[in-house]
């Protein structure tokens, strides 16, 4: 029978309960066994201490142990339960008989070790109930796991988020100042652990002062933490140090700022005191400073655990921003003076460009100006430092010498003080400032192995500029000063929250950041470093690079932040066009981005990097358009009206608060049940959804319709009564003329009053190659979920249904959400189009009737499922394939291979038509 875990889970409770209420402790393992199926004879065999079952060290205390499942060791009150269990786990007895888990109580609290994952559950006897799902391998189940490609990081921070939870539940943090308290106070606790572990410390230092020198209870752990902080300030020959007890004293000075103001130290209890230690016995030598961090952001939130390694950015992504901006240069010049003979080292001055470009590295100044847990700024450091060594290895191999440390007093000529960051969050500010120690630490370790010795790691000089607040309200020039000369680099990843779900907060962040632009609402929240940034490094040697949704280079956004950047002089100097980004992480985030990097300078030596299949692809150009496409920096621009003289695009009618005058299928008969003679006022309604999926709605269009007319019909009085009502309750009021004035009216129409009109959805799936368009009677009333193009041509419709507008669609709409949002103003009046002869017009004509016909033969499938990629006809493709060649022909004879040739023509001719309109109107203005 499988085993029950609902009933395992009650009957546990129970059994904990009868323990507690009745003492019956005596019994508990047994009973316990019995509740994991196993069977009355083994029971009875350990009961009798047969040492065929029974295998513990000293069954005569108590202790049971069951082969391939548990060791049970009974305690008496206000014994060391941690130090009990460590005794066991480490006993021979445990790999021996291959036990599975260790217990160790006093029947006021249990701990359990796991010693296949090395993982204890803490917990007060009477929950050990609800942390049933901790023992289920001993029933056969196992508890999946999770895997990263850091173990050590996530087990440290699993441990972490668990002591941060305990002190939590013991203290009280209700103002700003305890926080901020609390995070000086983890920091500092995560300083201790590594440092013990990577030889900043000795071995094993932090850990033995807190086991071997406060009470088991925990009672007195934050005034012995309190004076060890306070220890670890004072310089090593002060007199304060001389009078502390020898176990404190021993600990080195630290200095570096890091324990140089007392704060107050959260109490401890019993068990609080154990996942300290346990904290502190982790191996930390393991832990990657490269992501230290923000694997520690997510303790201090508890939400965030199920995603522990989210948070950080992957190495080969930050270098993806690094390499383009600065090093990929760096490399190249330390590769050429490298190749240069050692024959003419004197002739081609290869020693004194060793020099520069060390001097030149030693002077880099890196910003990041949304730095988190400093992750970019850790991986700018560690190239630089490796870039330093390998310049020093060059200096060496050219001297011919074996000193290794060049003259250089042990140190390095890379600093901590040359890194900046914001960061608006305590923590992460506190945490990215440890990273940086750690970071150079890990360096210096490389160094020495390199060159036989290094700067030693105390005391902590600087830890970089890391300053906690708004970046959006803070004056950059004050964090890192700009001269105009300085060699600086900005880098990070900011907030990428869009126009709908940011915060109001964030919101008056862009008011005070973009107070001189009209549309800032219409630009996501990552914008506004791009144009602080390109107003710091404006006139200056500093340069950008960050990354970003792709929805900045696209749509509306493109046209109201790009000109004003390049209005400052500004050009894009290489792109990474849009890809997913992930971090090492086993779960990754799904959102696409791009990456830009900014300068000042003029560059002809541009690059755009694109993701073909799953290889990088790079191509050099002289330009690049803010499409991240070869292409002078013009925006595309929202217009009133088309290039050339070609049919009009407007809105349909909008048809806001007339919701009593639109009915259903249904409901349409329902009245002409009661009043046939209604049906000439009634119409078809069409929207985005209706035309897309064909739902039949229907509306009252009372244009031609007298007072008369509605007054001797009940039914048109009572819904035209009850729009007066529901526009006058209306909590926005409409301030229309007619829609005050006539309530059985649209408040907006535009309806052709004859003809025929072309539909266009505004609103399109994101999977569609086409967004479906169809020619409808002026009988069929368009709502303003649609645009129409009266008196539209078949011609009309060829053009705006072909890739060639498609792809200029999905190059300049705005969206909604992911879809593609069709516009007007910024997608058909700002497309090229193309000229053509009337023999041209003509075959167009045929091919887009091909079309419709194509449709007309899938008759019973709607435009949604027409246009569904997975299900699109055979013929229908065919028939837009062949309307697609001959449109790509109007543009020029050969055609186009791919979209990139497309967008790069129609960009490129939407420029000679902004020209050509400019010198228009000039000579317009000069007669």
């Amino acid at each position: 029978m499988a085993f029950n875990q609902t009933q395992f889970f009650e009957d546990l409770e129970k059994l904990t309960t009868k323990v507690i209420d009745k003492n019956k402790k005596d019994g508990f393992i047994y009973d316990f066994l019995t509740l994991l199926d196993v069977s009355k004879s083994t029971i009875t065999s350990l009961k009798k201490n047969d040492g065929r079952f029974n295998v513990a060290a000293n069954p005569e205390a108590g202790e049971v142990a069951n082969k391939h499942r548990i060791y049970f060791k009974p305690i008496d009150a206000g014994q060391d339960l941690a130090k009990a269990l460590s005794e066991v786990v480490s006993s021979p007895i445990i790999n021996q008989h291959k036990i599975r888990m260790v217990m160790v109580t006093d029947f006021n609290t249990v701990l359990i070790n796991d010693t296949k994952y090395d993982e204890t559950l803490d917990c007060d006897f009477a929950d050990l109930y609800k942390n049933y799902h901790f023992l289920l391998p001993l029933a056969g189940l196992e508890r999946a796991r999770e895997y990263s490609e850091h173990p050590a990081d996530v087990q440290a921070s699993e441990k972490m988020g668990r002591l941060f939870d305990h002190i939590r539940k013991l203290n009280e943090f209700n103002t700003a100042d305890d926080l901020h308290a609390l995070n000086i106070f983890l920091t500092r606790l995560l300083f201790c652990f590594y440092a013990e572990d990577t030889g900043i410390f000795k071995a094993d230092q932090f850990y033995d002062v807190i086991d071997r020198t406060t009470n088991i209870d925990g009672s007195d752990v934050d005034s012995v933490l309190y004076e060890l902080f306070e220890v670890l300030d004072l310089p090593e020959l002060s007199a304060e140090r001389r009078a502390k007890p020898t176990h404190l004293s021993a600990f080195p000075y630290v200095n570096g700022s890091l324990f140089e103001y007392q704060f107050a130290i959260p109490e401890f209890d019993a068990r609080t005191r154990r996942i300290l230690l346990e904290c502190a016995r982790l191996s930390w030598a393991e832990i990657n400073p490269d992501i230290f961090g923000s694997m520690f952001q997510a303790v201090i939130d508890p939400e965030q655990r199920g995603s522990l390694g989210q948070h950080y950015t992957s190495v080969s992504n930050i270098m993806k921003v690094i390499q383009p901006l600065f090093l990929d240069e760096l490399r190249t010049e330390l590769d050429t003076v490298i190749a240069l003979s050692y024959d003419n080292r004197h002739k081609n001055n290869k020693a004194e460009r060793l020099d520069a470009l060390l001097k030149r590295i030693s002077q880099i100044k890196v910003f990041d100006p949304a730095c988190g847990s400093g992750n970019f700024l850790i991986i700018a450091y560690k190239e630089l430092r490796k870039l330093e060594i390998d310049v020093l290895k060059a200096q060496r191999d050219l001297l011919g010498s074996k000193d290794n440390l060049l003259g250089l007093g042990f140190d390095s000529v890379v600093s901590l003080d040359n890194l900046y960051g914001i960061e608006y969050d305590d923590f992460a500010s506190q945490i990215a400032r440890l990273s940086l120690w750690l970071a150079e630490h890990q360096m210096n370790v490389l160094f020495e192995q390199e060159f036989g010795a290094s700067q030693p790691m105390l005391p902590l000089k600087d830890s970089g500029h890391i300053v906690y607040g708004n970046s959006l309200r803070i004056d950059w020039n004050e964090v890192c000063p700009n001269n105009g000369s300085d060699e600086i680099y900005i880098i990070g990843n900011p907030p990428f929250k869009g126009r709908k779900n940011r915060t109001e907060d964030q919101t008056r962040d862009m008011e005070v950041t973009f107070k001189e632009f009209k549309n800032f609402k219409n630009l996501d929240y990552v914008t506004s470093w791009f144009w602080k940034g390109a107003q710091y490094i404006a006139d200056s040697d500093a340069k950008l690079a960050l990354v970003s949704t792709s929805s900045v280079v696209q749509g509306i956004q493109v046209s109201i932040l790009f000109p004003d950047i390049f209005e400052l002089g500004i050009s894009i100097d290489f792109a990474y066009q849009s890809f997913p980004w992930k971090n090492s992480a086993k779960d990754n985030a799904a959102v696409h981005v791009v990456i830009i990097g900014l300068s000042p300078k003029t560059n002809k030596n541009k690059k755009i990097f694109k993701l073909i299949g799953t290889n990088w692809h790079t191509e050099n150009t002289d330009s690049i358009n803010p499409y991240l496409m070869t292409g002078n920096p013009i925006a595309v621009i929202s217009r009133t009206y088309p290039f050339t003289d070609i049919s009009q695009v407007v809105d349909g009618s909008n048809y806001t608060k007339s919701e009593p005058l639109i009915m259903d299928t249904e409901q349409k008969n329902e009245i002409l049940n009661k009043e046939p003679d209604l049906e000439k006022w009634i119409r078809p309604l069409l929207g985005s959804k209706e035309f897309l999926h064909g739902i039949q709605r229907w509306c009252f269009w009372l244009v031609d319709a007298l007072e008369d007319d509605i007054s001797n019909s009940k039914i048109l009085s009572d819904l035209v009564e009850q729009v007066k009502i529901d526009r006058q309750n209306s909590k926005k009021k409409d301030t229309r003329e007619k829609a005050v004035l006539i309530p059985h009216l649209f408040p907006e129409i535009r309806q052709p009053t004859d003809g025929s009109y072309l539909l266009i959805p505004k609103v399109s799936s994101e999977r569609r190659f086409y967004i479906p368009i169809g020619f409808f009677d002026s009988n069929v009333i368009a709502t303003n979920k649609v645009s129409i193009i009266p008196n539209g041509s078949l011609y009309d419709f060829g053009l705006i249904t072909s890739k060639m507008h498609n792809e200029w669609m999905r190059l300049v709409a705005g969206r909604l959400e992911s879809r593609y949002n069709y516009s007007g103003t910024i997608v058909y009046n700002t497309f090229p189009f193309p000229d053509a002869t009337d023999e041209q017009k003509q075959h167009i004509e045929s091919l887009a009737e091909e079309i419709l016909l194509a449709r007309a033969s899938n008759a019973g499938m709607t435009l949604a499922e027409l246009y569904d990629p997975d299900k699109m006809p055979e013929d229908l493709k065919q028939a837009h394939s062949n309307l697609d060649d001959a449109v790509d022909k109007l543009y020029r004879m050969q055609g186009f291979s791919n979209t990139e040739e497309r967008l790069a023509h129609l960009l490129a001719r939407y420029e000679q038509l902004i020209e050509a309109e400019k010198q228009s109107k000039i000579k317009k203005k000069a007669k």
